[in-house]
């Protein structure tokens, strides 16, 4: 019997990915692989952005995490709020119907400065906590 030398296709196949793996984990590679997709930091403007839309939304309401607003397009009100999936979500009065706006949302305060203007303070899973002044006067634009 003759002694073959060198390696067959499998050990070889198998040697790389052994070492594949190796330098995943000294590099750190592996941490981007293993957690979930980056949030948007930013996506929460597109929000405020929605709401003060061309004086679409006129403020009705505010309490700590629902805001009640008036489609003055379509003559009736919404509610924005946090549903237990930690969606914010616009939906009638009565809570049928469904607009999701915004994800992975842990904590959400609606406060009334003066008429028709609102602090939102918000914070997503993830990201730092936000703050801004959300303009629901329903005034149109020139």
């Amino acid at each position: 019997m003759k002694s073959r030398q060198g390696f067959t296709l499998v050990e070889a196949v198998l040697a790389l990915v052994i070492a594949t793996g190796m330098f995943l984990l000294v590099s750190g590679v592996s941490h981007a692989f293993l957690r979930p997709i980056q949030r948007d930091p930013i996506a929460w403007y597109q929000v405020v952005q929605a709401l003060e839309q061309d004086g679409r939304y006129r403020l009705v309401r505010t309490s700590e995490d629902v805001l009640v607003v008036r489609d003055q397009q379509e003559n009736h009100e919404v509610a924005l709020r946090v549903d237990k999936n930690q969606t914010l979500k616009m939906t009638n009065t009565k809570q049928h119907g469904y607009y999701p706006l915004l994800r992975e949302v842990t904590t959400i305060h609606w406060q009334t400065l003066k008429l028709g203007v609102v602090r939102l303070e918000l914070k997503q899973a993830g990201l730092p906590a936000q703050t801004t002044l959300v303009d629901l006067r329903g005034i149109r634009g020139s």
